[in-house]
């Protein structure tokens, strides 16, 4: 995920928006509530997917189909929509070989553009974690809606280095510079792990059954969660770093009702 500044983040869904075609991922016990929603658009080639253009009715799958960043220091004034927007587009395409938390290849895709059919682990590509995902209430479907269309920051810690934890004086090094995180914003990392995809090793970076990339701590998740934050991404497998067993950043954010965006 590059560093962008001074772009406004918008995050949209529905019909006659700039919202994307969403597909339903298969598990075991047919559909259900899901934690995630998988964003997609479908080519030709029997194994791959990309990121979406248009977005389909299924209104049990709502996601975030647009994302622009930005560094803003406060609740930003009405105002007039630009006739040209920025579209930035934080899907990664998908395909059969990318990187899987397992390190098992699960996506398939069959049929035809017309009519396909795919499977896929629920964590794979660029996705959504529902506050429901640990313990908070909302699945996908439930998020409210207006909480996808928020006020966004950027904060980049590029160049981190494996197992690095982002800090309370990471944020307040930001809000320094660009001024208070509003309330009822979305905070995007960007460390430049994404660097490393779709190579499995590389990316889950994975040594004698421990993974090794970069997170955001425990104490991070407490100041933002503080702050009013309504949803946190990162571009890297979690929100929690490689090597936690616990999940400590996700049992911050997720009872909180705060979503996130992981391999973004």
């Amino acid at each position: 995920m590059p560093e962008i500044p001074g772009r406004q983040l918008e995050v949209a869904r529905g019909e006659g928006g700039i919202g994307r075609q969403r597909g339903q991922r298969e598990v075991s016990g047919g559909v259900g509530r899901y934690r995630e929603a998988l964003p997609y658009s479908i080519y030709s080639d029997e194994n791959q997917m990309k990121t979406p253009t248009k977005r389909s009715a299924h209104r049990f799958l709502p996601l975030i189909c647009l994302v622009q960043l930005s560094a803003c220091s406060s609740p930003p004034p009405p105002q007039v929509v630009s006739k040209s927007p920025t579209v930035i587009d934080l899907g990664h395409s998908m395909a059969a070989s990318d990187p899987t938390w397992t390190g098992t290849p699960t996506f398939e895709r069959s049929g035809t553009p017309q009519m396909g059919r795919i499977a896929t682990d629920e964590h794979f590509g660029t996705h959504l974690d529902a506050p429901v995902h640990f313990g908070g209430e909302w699945s996908v479907d439930k998020i409210p809606v207006d909480r996808l269309v928020r006020p966004g920051v950027n904060i980049s810690v590029a160049d981190s280095s494996e197992d690095y934890q982002i800090t309370v004086e990471d944020i307040k090094q930001w809000e320094s510079v660009h001024g208070a995180i509003p309330e009822g914003a979305i905070v995007l990392f960007a460390t430049g792990w994404d660097s490393r995809w779709p190579d499995q090793q590389r990316y889950l970076n994975d040594r004698d059954g421990t993974k090794h990339f970069p997170g955001i701590s425990a104490a991070a998740a407490e100041y933002l969660k503080s702050l009013g934050i309504v949803g946190m991404g990162i571009d890297t497998p979690s929100v929690d770093y490689g090597p936690s067993a616990a999940f400590e950043t996700h049992n911050v954010t997720n009872p909180a009702g705060i979503f996130h965006i992981e391999n973004a």
